[in-house]
């Protein structure tokens, strides 16, 4: 494992967030932490989407991995329709069976990994397509970045409730 604290900037595959539910999008995205912004830019073939966050904005950070669910759907249902294939001796469904089985199979154990950063009004989430130990570097920067903003905003605004008690 490489110890390089000072990741500012990862790629990985966009993702689209519908609701709870997380759709893959086409192209590519990187984010690169820029001073006390996240800047977040997704390409592909005809257009570029370039958005900027504040760092001090960001609410929480997740990484997650999860089994592909429309493939486990959709082997879920082939096995419920191929199921009948054991009581019928019906080749056919035998088959639809076992075809259902497999996409189960690979659902699960071929995960897809992605890291989401929640803000107040935004959510950009990205499939990792590198090593998780990357991006789980990149999120510990971005919050260190995040905690050091929002201390100091803290502390100036104290201050200045300091010097209008004094004042008074």
């Amino acid at each position: 494992m490489r110890a390089n604290n000072n990741v500012t900037e990862i790629t990985g595959s966009p993702a689209q967030v519908w609701g709870n539910v997380l759709i893959p999008a086409n192209g590519k995205m990187s984010l690169k932490i820029s001073g006390d912004v996240l800047q977040a830019t997704h390409t592909t073939t005809l257009e570029k989407k370039e958005s900027w966050t504040r760092i001090q904005n960001i609410d929480s950070i997740e990484i997650m991995e999860a089994p592909i669910y429309p493939l486990l759907a959709f082997g879920g249902f082939l096995c419920l329709f191929g199921i009948r294939g054991l009581f019928a001796s019906d080749g056919f469904l035998l088959f639809i069976l076992l075809i259902g089985i497999a996409l189960v199979l690979i659902a699960i154990l071929k995960k897809r990994r992605y890291l989401a950063i929640m803000s107040h009004r935004n959510t950009i989430v990205v499939f990792m397509n590198r090593p998780p130990e990357m991006y789980q570097q990149f999120a510990t920067n971005l919050l260190l970045i995040a905690r050091q903003l929002n201390l100091s905003n803290n502390q100036s605004s104290s201050n200045r409730q300091k010097s209008r008690a004094e004042a008074a």
